[in-house]
């Protein structure tokens, strides 16, 4: 049975990137789409309706007409991909947990922000809730995403036997070879234990025998004259490593739980440079 993607659609310009990024990962692995669109009626749009003296539109009229669209688009660019829509009501987060539920999948993507001029679901007002809850984890893209390419995989890293589970997640679907940068953000000046570094290392060489794999370290700054926080060691290690795609772990107890704060929220998700895996794990 071929593998499938579940992309998350709410016909954005992010929608759409992440639509091409997910065709783009199908092609490649000679997988099949699956473009899910969720809506719900407001009470607001029937009140709007019933002044403006027109008859009502539905939103899932609405909605599947929009998605075919999107569908047609998709086939336009991608001939020979394997695709089918899903438009169904209620919230995007029960919708996917019932889907997830029903079906296998390997990816789910989406947006990194949401935004439409159309009154219809936003992708962005959901991307934390998602995160914390889709037990395979959401793949990220952003809207300026570079060419498609994925030769350099960076893996935020705390030294916790739990990363080891997300990377081996990836490596079983990503069936090929790549460069494994494991990238450390570091606070008040103290670098990461030497013998910490040489464990991670040895452990991810026995685990996943790759191309290459390398340990970086940043040290995050908060000086008053000059400062690099936590998001921005991580898109500096990201772009000066050149990684295409960057993976992160997320639980309760994690030192990367920082980046699902509420003041960091739009620095994170609202401004990746790169496609990035968040994964909850158990520890």
């Amino acid at each position: 049975m071929k593998k499938r993607i579940l992309v998350l659609i709410d016909f954005s310009e992010n929608s759409w990137t992440a639509t091409r990024y997910a065709a783009y990962l199908a092609q490649t692995f000679n997988w099949s789409l699956q473009l899910l669109h969720s809506y719900s009626d407001s009470l607001k749009d029937k009140i709007d309706h019933h002044f403006e003296g027109v008859p009502p539109v539905s939103k899932k009229e609405k909605a599947e007409f929009g998605l075919n669209e999107w569908g047609r688009r998709v086939q336009q660019e991608f001939t020979d991909l394997t695709y089918e829509t899903i438009c169904l009501p209620g919230k995007l987060t029960e919708t996917v947990s019932n889907l997830l539920f029903q079906n296998q999948y390997s990816f789910v993507v989406m947006g990194a922000k949401g935004g439409s001029k159309i009154k219809l679901t936003l992708l962005g007002s959901n991307t934390i809730a998602l995160i914390k809850s889709c037990p395979i984890g959401i793949l990220a893209v952003p809207l300026k995403m570079p060419k498609f390419r994925l030769k350099n995989v960076g893996m935020l890293t705390n030294f916790k036997d739990s990363e080891f589970d997300l990377l081996e997640g990836i490596k079983d679907n990503l069936s090929l070879e790549f460069n494994l940068d494991l990238l450390h953000v570091t606070e008040g000046y103290k670098p990461a234990h030497q013998q910490d570094v040489a464990q991670l290392k040895r452990k991810s060489a026995v685990m996943f025998p790759l191309s290459h794999i390398n340990y970086v370290e940043k040290n995050a700054v908060y000086r008053l004259d000059y400062r690099m926080p936590i998001p921005s060691c991580v898109d500096y290690m990201v772009r000066s490593r050149a990684i295409d795609l960057l993976l992160v772990s997320y639980n309760q107890k994690s030192f990367f739980k920082q980046l699902f704060s509420r003041s960091l929220k739009k620095a994170i998700y609202q401004n990746l440079s790169i496609p990035t895996y968040f994964k909850r794990t158990a520890g």
